[in-house]
């Protein structure tokens, strides 16, 4: 238990240090830097942001543009790595539901994701060609030792391709290959590889992207050969913004009604000072890897640095 309120109070002091330094500036570094590489930016500009950070003094200057961009670049962070997923950090989260191994319900999960542009419209559609990195952890903070019961890692290549018009529904698709893994050893060893497609409507302020995905097999060295009978073809994220609050409903169905399986999964996010106070609750297969043949009655609470 101390430990666990180490960690809540090692969290907000991280949160607001690192939100209060950076939440009133990355607005203004960005733009600064994608005028300062197209080059707009004037020496006047230029130094201004020098002079933001502390070791400015002892930097000579840079007279070529190409220079001076990656000094900005060092100095100010800026390399174009954006969040992707929901960053998320929840201390207290209990599953309901009862499993086999000697885990405790009350548990740490955070989540950490990013993303990061390399190519835009290099094929002439305003395509943007993305590659990303998910990585999703349960641990169990009540435990003595406090271990890490499971962590999965996601990484991701996509592209996505607008769909330019303002009277339809329809806002763009995204075709993108996906990696899932856990990095254990056998018998506890869990992966899968996905294609999938995924479309954006917007619908009087209501977001709607079903996914529908095909695994990629792996032949008699499977970890995981009844994964598609609980995580089933795809899955269906409906997003409502509302004010300062955000609210996303995901649910998948393997729609095998012999056998049905399936999750439904509740995020509300509302902004807080410098941050997002983070509430959601899962219920069904497929929370991780590891329990994806087992269910999850689980709610959690946390902070969202970015949703």
């Amino acid at each position: 238990m101390k430990m666990l309120f180490m960690i809540i109070a090692f969290a907000s002091v991280l949160y607001s240090a690192l939100l209060d330094n950076t939440s009133q500036n990355i607005s203004t570094k960005q733009t600064e830097l994608e005028t300062f590489l197209a080059g707009k930016e004037t020496t006047a500009g230029y130094n201004a942001t020098l002079e933001r950070n502390k070791y400015v003094s002892y930097l000579n200057e840079y007279e070529d543009n190409e220079t001076k961009s990656t000094v900005f670049q060092l100095l100010s962070s800026s390399y174009g790595i954006l969040p992707y997923k929901t960053n998320i950090l929840a201390p207290i989260t209990y599953d309901f539901a009862k499993h086999d191994d000697n885990r405790r319900e009350t548990e740490t999960f955070f989540q950490l994701s990013f993303r990061k542009d390399l190519l835009q419209n290099f094929l002439g559609f305003n395509e943007i060609f993305t590659i990303s990195y998910t990585q999703r952890s349960w641990w169990q903070t009540m435990k003595h030792s406090t271990p890490f019961r499971e962590t999965n890692y996601l990484p991701e290549a996509f592209l996505y391709l607008p769909f330019w018009n303002d009277s339809s529904s329809f806002k763009g698709y995204k075709f993108a290959f996906l990696h899932e893994s856990n990095g254990q050893n056998d018998p506890f060893s869990r992966s899968w590889n996905r294609l999938y497609a995924e479309g954006f409507f917007h619908l009087k302020g209501l977001f709607i992207n079903p996914r529908v995905w095909y695994r990629i097999e792996e032949g008699k060295n499977d970890d995981n050969p009844d994964i598609l009978d609980y995580m089933g073809y795809g899955d269906l994220t409906l997003i409502y913004p509302y004010k300062e609050q955000l609210f996303k409903l995901l649910i998948r169905n393997n729609f095998d009604f012999s056998d049905n399986r399936g999750a439904v999964q509740f995020e509300w996010t509302f902004s807080l000072k410098n941050t997002f106070a983070y509430l959601y609750y899962f219920d069904g297969y497929g929370e991780s890897l590891i329990d994806y043949n087992q269910k999850s009655r689980r709610i959690g609470l946390g902070f969202a640095i970015s949703r």
